[in-house]
């Protein structure tokens, strides 16, 4: 989602071109999810939209450890490396911050502003900027390792373990910071096989293109595995936070071959191409944004209409989300 790799990857581009719309796709269908009926047809449909949208942030996570890893020059200064990323994240999510404190939270007591600013409290889908710091903070320690089967395995099992620990065993509160989507051992598997992806992509890409059936046959059943709570039942006896939540491993299962699944495919220049990569070029400044769209939306229609609980308004507020995050984004490079 941040920053523009050297060397082009197209792969990439789809990844979090796509990735950003599902973003939205994931956040417009959970305003609903909680305001509707339970069970309704629009519940139904918003729940499997919803779920199918859960490989969004894991795949920007991969993303943006492969894209550290295609670039990083070893020996290079730590000081300047950290400098030159903090430089492009942090100073637009600092005004984003301010921008709904003063628009949508008002929350005008500084010393928790500013707490919440560092740790991503601000508003709900900030955590993700706090988080991609930490690793490039730690990136450059463990640079030496990205490209080896045995940290990707090893990262694996460090965050399948805290995944089904917190999903099967452990009813998590928002006060445990270790226990919650905050913490990047969580995410610290996706940002290794990013990093694998990245030493090893022409190797990875030409294997994955060979076998496109069976990985596309694979992350169907990935997909179906992903929604299975739903379909087994599970939402009758859970609620909606469980069954949905990023943490737990179908989701990892489901994301994991999201990223084989386009890998397997050779993308080429042309048309829709440059949609993709001007999209891919603004993911984080639609992240930024998104979410206050879709909120103040949301209260408009809702002074309007009351219920913001049916499908009209899903897709409507999907729309303008995604359109109005563009907009504000192309005004932003003029200003």
């Amino acid at each position: 989602m941040v920053g523009i790799i050297k060397k082009r990857i197209l792969g990439m581009d789809v990844i979090r071109a796509v990735s950003i719309i599902a973003v939205i796709t994931l956040h417009a269908s959970a305003t609903v999810l909680y305001r509707c009926m339970p069970y309704s047809t629009t519940y139904n449909i918003s729940f499997i939209i919803n779920q199918l949208s859960r490989f969004c942030v894991p795949a920007f996570i991969v993303i943006s450890g492969m894209g550290l890893t295609v670039n990083y020059k070893e020996g290079g200064s730590y000081s300047e490396f950290i400098m030159k990323r903090f430089f492009r994240v942090v100073p637009q999510y600092i005004v984003w911050c301010i921008i709904y404190i003063l628009l949508i939270t008002k929350n005008f007591n500084i010393q928790e502003d500013i707490n919440d600013i560092i740790y991503g409290n601000v508003f709900y889908h900030f955590y993700y900027v706090p988080l991609i710091i930490e690793f490039y903070i730690i990136f450059p320690f463990i640079y030496r390792f990205m490209g080896k089967r045995w940290w990707v395995f090893f990262s694996f099992i460090i965050t399948v373990l805290l995944l089904a620990y917190t999903y099967y065993f452990k009813s998590v509160s928002p006060e445990e910071w270790f226990w919650n989507k905050k913490n990047l051992l969580y995410w610290l598997f996706y940002f290794s096989m990013g990093g694998y992806i990245g030493k090893n992509i022409d190797r990875i890409s030409e294997k994955l293109n060979s076998h496109r059936l069976f990985v596309s046959v694979l992350f169907l059943i990935s997909a179906f595995i992903v929604i299975y709570g739903f379909i087994s039942g599970n939402q009758f006896v859970k609620n909606v936070d469980y069954v949905t939540t990023f943490q737990r491993p179908a989701v990892l299962v489901y994301s994991t071959f999201f990223i084989f699944f386009i890998f397997s495919f050779n993308f080429s220049r042309g048309f829709i191409m440059n949609i993709v990569r001007y999209i891919s070029d603004i993911s984080y400044d639609i992240y930024l944004v998104q979410s206050g769209i879709l909120y103040l939306y949301t209260q408009y229609y809702m002074s309007r209409y009351i219920h913001a609980d049916n499908l009209s308004f899903e897709i409507n507020a999907f729309l303008i989300t995604i359109f109005g995050s563009i907009v504000i984004s192309k005004v932003k490079k003029v200003l």
